[in-house]
């Protein structure tokens, strides 16, 4: 790795000239440097002729549109590249557009990381028009790139014919309600992406019923990330309802957003009977006593959840008290987050002794819990010699 050594466009050309010989080197990482855009260019000439490497990054190395329009004729020729991230340089719309044109014609890449580079809807409306033909790409990464409902109905109507694609991030963009829905119809129709990623947006609860009724019936959809979305308890409703016929999701990312103990129980309801969720995140949703009651009656029937999420929640003592006598006969739950949740000493002692026999959790975290560092010896003490391969975090 060169990350950080402050290259350059005389460093890269250097570079360049090795890699014209080079039978060996199949990474390249030259993130946080600052070989811009003739930098760019002397490598791009390089790349042009190695048949070797096979991933790079640019990140966040100032090579902005001249220089995505020399990574851009690369991609015209090169037939060994495979993974490519060129995120912070500032490339905007026109190095997209640059980009989008190559990706018509390249059969290799299957990785283009793109965060961060100003590239708005007219940047993503030109990816998405390459969609269209290129059905190698695999994964494509657009966070933090003010892409609003415009740049999101052309990627939408892109998803409808691309059977390739299969893990799309959009975080920290304004995508609305709007966009939501468009996202639903293709959902209807596409059943290859696996991973979609809309954390930090502007979906609220009318997008992501629009969503949920769309995983009603999606079967390629494994992975959803809603974090930070304005989600309240019907969007909630609608999403365990959709758990319920659903049999491909196994995370579902809901943190920061006020769900509250009604969408809890609504999926807590549905925990009941989903077989394919392995993750549930519901980090800082507001979750009180009630809503940590309801998940440990689901935990003992649930077979199949993994992993379990309520940092920064209010379960209390009362909501540590059951899920403790969920982890009694639970067999299946193997990483549990309690992190600051108000559940004191006689809390985290009811979850210390609950996990007696208990051979599955391999993870639990009771960090800011009031407990105080004598308390915490004894509950570590006591969670060490019920479950010794369970990690404490206390």
């Amino acid at each position: 790795s060169l990350a950080e050594n402050a290259i350059s466009n005389k460093g890269a050309k250097a570079l360049s000239r090795a890699l014209l010989v080079n039978r060996t080197l199949t990474s390249l990482n030259l993130r946080n440097n600052n070989i811009g855009s003739k930098g760019a260019k002397f490598l791009a000439e390089a790349l042009k002729m190695n048949q070797v490497l096979v991933s790079i990054n640019f990140q966040n190395n100032a090579i902005e549109e001249e220089g995505a329009q020399a990574i851009a004729e690369v991609l015209q020729c090169n037939r060994k590249l495979v993974s490519l991230n060129i995120s912070k340089n500032k490339i905007g719309a026109a190095g997209a557009k640059r980009i989008a044109d190559a990706l018509k014609m390249n059969r290799t890449l299957t990785k283009l990381i793109l965060c961060s580079n100003q590239l708005g809807d007219k940047g993503t409306i030109a990816l998405a028009e390459a969609l269209k033909h290129n059905h190698t790409l695999l994964s494509l990464q657009l966070q933090s790139n003010s892409i609003s409902n415009k740049g999101m109905t052309a990627l939408t109507s892109a998803l409808r014919l691309n059977h390739g694609l299969v893990s799309l991030n959009l975080r920290e963009n304004s995508i609305g309600v709007e966009g939501a829905k468009n996202m639903a119809h293709a959902l209807h129709e596409n059943n290859s992406l696996q991973d979609l990623d809309l954390t930090a947006n502007l979906l609220h609860d009318e997008g992501v019923q629009a969503i949920a009724g769309a995983i009603k019936f999606n079967q390629g959809l494994t992975s959803l990330h809603l974090q930070w979305n304005f989600i309240k308890s019907s969007a909630t409703k609608a999403l365990a309802h959709a758990l319920l016929s659903n049999t491909t999701i196994q995370l579902l990312d809901l943190q920061e957003n006020a769900i509250g103990n009604e969408g809890v129980i609504f999926l807590a309801e549905a925990l009941k009977t989903n077989t394919s969720l392995h993750t549930l995140c519901l980090q800082g949703a507001s979750v009180g006593t009630n809503g940590a009651i309801a998940l440990a009656e689901s935990l003992i029937s649930n077979k199949t959840l993994k992993t379990l999420d309520l940092r920064g929640n209010t379960v209390g003592m009362k909501g540590a008290k059951a899920l403790a006598n969920a982890l009694k006969s639970n067999r299946s739950l193997k990483s549990l987050n309690l992190q600051e949740n108000s559940l004191g000493m006689d809390g985290a002692i009811f979850i210390a002794t609950a996990l007696k026999g208990n051979h599955q959790l391999t993870y639990i975290n009771l960090q800011g819990n009031g407990i105080g560092e004598s308390g915490a010896k004894v509950i570590s003490d006591a969670i060490r010699a019920s479950a010794p391969g369970c990690v404490v975090d206390i």
